[in-house]
């Protein structure tokens, strides 16, 4: 009985060092020594069938069932918009051209057309009762050449008077126009012309640019007029100084008449 005892205690010595050393890595765990059972010589006896304890496997501890995160892709950073990249500048343009300014006026042209609305303030007629037709548009057509803050100087109309009168604003040139129409007739002013080598009766305007813009001219002219109320005619050399804005209005006007001389019949 005693050996039965060591027998089956040294089997279950033996199974419990085989399943630690199952549950045991061989790397880290040293098998404990196997105690060998003492050989008995054969009993006489005939042993009862040992039942021999089934072996169990060693018990894996079964891991529990890992629940797999599920796996989310990479979150990816959104990349903020990118703003659309600038247009490449336009190909650098060559600066445009500066307004074509018009044309200077020419200065003859400029006398010309001041002499012939001047000499047709007497070209109105009569009517068969006396009225005068056509006067006032004359009137008109020569004060569209004047700004309305012009400055004249003009010859006086008083025999008593000496020197020249000053006038401001067109509403006193136009009086004095207004005057020249009315009591004057057979106006003819004309320009002086020169002659020269082979220039023969030449009119001379001379102009300049002024420094606060537009242009002055200047001519030479000889005046010849009668009186309306008696026809005395009347003549004496003279000059004309007219000075235009740039928008081509007259600032300034001087109408130089001296020596003054009746003309009459030899």
């Amino acid at each position: 009985m005693h050996r039965l005892i060591l027998i089956f205690t040294s089997i279950l010595i033996a199974l419990l060092a085989l399943e630690f050393q199952a549950q045991t890595p061989p790397a880290q765990t040293q098998k404990p020594p196997q105690t060998q059972a003492p050989q008995t010589p054969p009993a006489q006896t005939q042993k009862p069938p040992q039942t021999q304890a089934p072996q169990t496997p060693p018990a894996q501890t079964q891991k529990p069932p890992q629940t797999q995160a599920p796996q989310t892709p990479p979150a990816q950073t959104q990349k903020p918009p990118q703003a659309p990249a600038p247009p490449a500048p336009p190909a650098p343009t060559p600066p445009p051209a500066a307004a074509a300014k018009p044309p200077a006026p020419d200065p003859l042209q400029l006398a010309e057309d001041w002499m012939t609305r001047w000499n047709n303030l007497s070209n109105y007629s009569l009517s068969f009762e006396g009225k005068e037709v056509g006067r006032e548009e004359l009137v008109n057509k020569m004060m569209e050449l004047y700004a309305p803050d012009v400055v004249a100087e003009v010859p006086p109309h008083d025999d008593e008077q000496i020197g020249p009168v000053l006038l401001r604003g067109s509403t006193n040139v136009q009086k004095w126009v207004d005057k020249i129409s009315r009591t004057q007739v057979k106006l003819l002013y004309i320009q002086r012309r020169q002659t020269k080598k082979q220039f023969e009766g030449t009119k001379l305007v001379y102009s300049t640019p002024l420094p606060w813009g537009g242009v002055g001219i200047s001519f030479e002219i000889i005046a010849a007029w009668s009186r309306r109320e008696d026809r005395r005619k009347f003549t004496g050399p003279g000059s004309v100084f007219l000075q235009y804005n740039a928008a081509g209005k007259i600032d300034r006007l001087r109408l130089y008449v001296g020596e003054i001389a009746e003309v009459t019949a030899l």
